[in-house]
């Protein structure tokens, strides 16, 4: 599902665009929703750093004494680097500073005419139904991870292997170009990213795709870049149950 965010501080025109898209999303009948709204761009950042990514984000431009619609967008530029973003505005010039800002706005909404506005937002629904669809599946997802107040969404291609630290609910995540170290534990991600990665140890949840060979004798798992993780006696039995049936 993609989540679609609004933020305007105007309740009226927050109410129309509530109604337009939760409309629109009963008749695409896509994978859009769940619908979330605000008035607020401290509380959207807050939302949207707990939600999953790609989203669809309506943002007013004006948030008098709060920041402008274009700082939000930046902010959340960081979070979702392949997000869609509509501003709705009372003016129609920001084209050129959202360009010279790089968000790669999807369209810009004016408001005023009630009727227009829905069908502006009714074809950027559309278009963005459009581009998801003809995007490619994926072969990996995203993995979620919270780092002290930073929440980071790490595309599972990029994991190598997660590494219980030694100490209490700490993990170590190595990437491919990086190390991560965060509060959390093995079975929290062995539940949620299923059979793509492989408990090999209890120390250790290893990404299937990134094993390069298992190294039955000396009891590890060599990854593909050189590095290794433990094997116990127990995934050592399951795994070789597995390959003398049908493969792993």
């Amino acid at each position: 599902m993609i989540p679609v965010y609004i933020c305007d501080d105007e309740r009226p025109v927050r109410n129309r665009l509530e109604q337009i898209i939760s409309r629109q999303i009963l008749i695409l009948d896509g994978d859009m929703g769940p619908l979330r709204t605000t008035d607020d761009p401290n509380v959207l950042l807050d939302l949207q750093r707990e939600d999953t990514v790609p989203a669809v984000y309506f943002l007013d431009i004006d948030f008098p004494g709060k920041m402008s619609g274009l700082e939000l967008a930046q902010k959340l530029r960081g979070y979702d680097p392949r997000g869609f973003i509509v501003f709705i505005t009372a003016h129609g010039d920001f084209a050129f500073e959202t360009f010279r800002l790089r968000l790669e706005a999807l369209d810009y909404i004016v408001k005023g005419d009630a009727d227009a506005m829905a069908v502006r937002v009714r074809s950027c629904l559309e278009s963005i139904q459009e581009r998801m669809r003809a995007q490619p599946p994926a072969p990996e997802g995203y993995c979620t991870v919270k780092i002290l107040d930073t929440v980071r969404h790490i595309p599972t291609e990029d994991i190598l292997y997660f590494e219980a630290a030694g100490y209490r609910h700490t993990l170590r995540l190595h990437l491919k170009d990086e190390l991560l170290e965060f509060n959390s534990s093995l079975e929290h991600f062995e539940k949620e990213l299923g059979e793509a990665f492989w408990r090999c140890h209890r120390g250790f949840l290893v990404n299937r795709s990134r094993i390069r060979a298992v190294r039955m004798k000396e009891q590890l798992v060599e990854l593909d870049n050189g590095e290794t993780c433990l094997l116990s006696r127990r995934a050592k039995s399951e795994y070789r149950d597995k390959t003398e049936g049908r493969g792993m």
